[in-house]
């Protein structure tokens, strides 16, 4: 199977530094990494003004995200916005993606406002006849998807590119049961590095809803091509606390489906 080059990692990354930053110059749906920190830095100086602050409080929270900076407008004047409130699965156009994940070293990023790991080129996803590759996945408290109006406690964010910068998601949605040993070598590993078994993360089945829509941090850009796991997989109580007691609640709500297919 064909391995992105790692320039296409930095050809997309730089078109979201562009388009726009999070607190620290990126965003959780940002694809983030030793290159691309280097080119959000290298924006940043060529660029006048920092990117306005924004959080998940009542003042700097999504209720006001569009209204922070001209650079967050998409966060509410956008047609397809992300999350969105997904149907039972027997009501929708359920299809199939496929993975070659499997363990690597990543980096451990504790950001405050998500934890995140970040890997080296390699790893992908492969969505009708496009391959996206893994740049990292991330963490929200509670999910951000719900289905059928149900919200889970936890949920991964898989951030893929392809070799034109176009951006790619899949959602794997947590219940609480038994422990995820993954998610514990994150813990144990926090500002570190750890390896990684991305593939121990993922459903036995990837059967997915698939919809257009966007960055679920601002800038809020459209265009990413979402996927959502129909089957959950499962995190320990003290895991689901422990990231929630790091993280805080990190969900943006549900925002309008309006004429999307899913």
């Amino acid at each position: 199977m064909k391995v992105l080059r790692k320039s296409a990692f930095l050809c997309a990354a730089a078109s979201l530094a562009i388009a726009g930053c999070s607190q620290d110059a990126d965003s959780p749906e940002e694809i983030t990494s030793e290159t691309t920190e280097e080119t959000a830095s290298e924006t940043t100086e060529e660029t006048a003004a920092e990117p306005a602050a924004w959080g998940y409080s009542e003042a700097d929270g999504p209720a006001v995200w569009g209204d922070l900076s001209e650079d967050y407008a998409t966060c509410k004047t956008g047609k397809e916005q992300s999350p969105i409130d997904l149907p039972a699965a027997s009501d929708a156009n359920i299809v199939q993606v496929t993975t070659n994940y499997g363990e690597g070293a990543a980096k451990i990023v504790n950001k405050g406002y998500t934890v995140q790991a970040d890997f080296e080129a390699g790893f992908t996803m492969t969505s009708g006849e496009n391959e996206y590759g893994l740049i990292q996945f991330h963490m929200h408290t509670p999910s951000e998807n719900t289905v059928a109006g149900k919200s889970y406690p936890l949920t991964a964010h898989f951030v893929h590119a392809n070799e034109a910068g176009e951006l790619a998601v899949l959602g794997i949605l947590f219940e609480e049961g038994d422990a995820n040993a993954q998610l514990q070598s994150m813990l144990d590993n926090l500002d570190g590095s750890a390896d990684i078994d991305a593939a121990a993360m993922l459903p036995s089945s990837l059967d997915v809803y698939n919809f257009a829509g966007s960055l679920t941090t601002p800038p809020c850009s459209e265009g990413v091509n979402w996927h959502v796991a129909t089957n959950a997989v499962t995190a320990s109580k003290e895991q689901i606390a422990k990231l929630n007691e790091l993280m805080g609640n990190n969900a943006r709500p549900v925002q309008p489906i309006n004429d999307r297919k899913i």
